[in-house]
């Protein structure tokens, strides 16, 4: 007797992220879950804090996915705490939820608090630098390490810098990379071009990172006066916002670099931004934490463009020293400069090392390949094939 298969009972996963707020790790969240597939997969993001569809910067993109729907647990303050936490078990229960997935460090205490009340397996993706800034975040690492089924790590440098051995339940899982968002697009460039006011530049050096003491835009300042006095055809863009603009400010405006250095502020196309660049930079403050898998060097890399970044971290897992760009000790601004001329004034060196870039991403972090690995970790605590 012939008939059709039966359907298969899609997994209802839950998504907890502090916010949408624009960033690497609600950028990954929001790719995560539009690249489910929607035939086996129900899929419910869940922000912590009170959701304002203005100020959620990838809430849109969530909106259009037809198997995604948003709730927001509606925190108020730094104390409210138990709120939230009763909201967030109701709605694993009038869900359903098989699978919580949590990203960053506040989802992932409230994801292991609501795991334990409920018995639902708990994944978390909290482990998104190369170090713990303070003794605070070091204790919750170690909690996270014993109460989650699954700790994730977005770089070998996360579990390295914290834990002498590893258990079985740690996980590395590189971030992915859409790269259908990286095709050129040259009227849209030139249009970027012309709003950014960089059309007066035959170069473009560019940093992507928010304005916090966790990113040095110290010495991608002082690289850019370096620079700018070697090549006055060189501009510079700083992409991004955050509690040190003002600092950022001033410093621009102390070295004399008003016209050369565009701050762009927050923009949800840093993406297309990125794609003007002919070299990216990321500097670290390395006295505070290291990086660990960036967003912003894997997007250069993903538009064929090399990068200078601050050597430590999971960033030697992206870039190797001449090969897809240049690896800086300290932040050494003399040294950055030099390797910048020297990639703004050889074509054939800045396309190679990004042609490089752009093979690495392919084969290593694609979009693609970081969802088949977490299909695997929701199909093992499962117990499913």
């Amino acid at each position: 007797m012939s008939g059709s298969a039966p359907a298969v009972e899609r997994l209802r996963l839950m998504l907890l992220v502090p916010s949408l707020q624009v960033g690497g790790a609600e950028r990954q969240v929001t790719l995560l879950a539009r690249h489910l597939d929607p035939a086996r997969y129900a899929v419910t993001v869940v922000t912590i804090g009170a959701q304002d569809g203005a100020a959620d910067g990838f809430a849109r993109d969530l909106a259009a996915a037809p198997h995604v729907t948003m709730a927001s647990l509606g925190r108020q303050g730094r104390w409210d705490l138990p709120g939230p936490l009763r909201r967030l078990v109701d709605l694993l229960h009038r869900e359903r939820i098989d699978v919580i997935h949590s990203f960053l460090n506040l989802a992932s205490m409230f994801g292991i608090a609501a795991a334990r009340l409920t018995g639902i397996p708990h994944v978390s993706s909290a482990i998104r630098d190369g170090s713990d800034p303070n003794w605070l975040y070091r204790v919750c690492r170690l909690v996270q390490a014993r109460a989650c089924d699954v700790l994730v790590s977005n770089s070998e440098a996360g579990f390295d810098s914290r834990f002498r051995q590893r258990r079985p339940g740690f996980r590395v899982i590189y971030n992915g990379i859409d790269l259908a968002r990286f095709t050129p697009d040259p009227a849209r460039d030139a249009r970027l071009r012309s709003e950014l006011g960089l059309t007066g530049f035959r170069r473009v050096v560019g940093m992507v990172a928010t304005l916090s003491v966790y990113k040095d835009h110290e010495a991608f300042l002082a690289m850019a006066a370096r620079v700018a006095a070697a090549r006055p055809d060189t501009g510079f863009i700083v992409v991004g916002d955050g509690p040190l603009r003002g600092i950022v400010e001033a410093r621009r405006a102390a070295l004399g670099l008003e016209r050369s250095v565009v701050l762009a502020g927050r923009r949800l196309d840093a993406d297309h931004v990125t794609q003007l660049l002919d070299v990216a930079c990321l500097f670290t403050n390395f006295r505070v934490i290291e990086e660990g898998l960036s967003n912003s060097v894997l997007e250069a890399m993903a538009c064929g463009i090399p990068v200078v970044a601050t050597h430590g971290g999971g960033t030697r897992e992206l870039i190797h020293e001449g090969v897809e760009g240049h690896l800086v000790a300290d932040n050494d601004a003399a040294v950055a400069a030099s390797h910048v001329i020297r990639l703004l004034e050889n074509d054939e060196v800045r396309t190679a090392m990004g042609r490089r870039g752009r093979e690495a991403v392919e084969s290593r972090f694609s979009m693609d390949g970081c969802v088949q690995r977490y299909e695997e970790i929701y199909r093992s605590i499962l117990g499913r094939t």
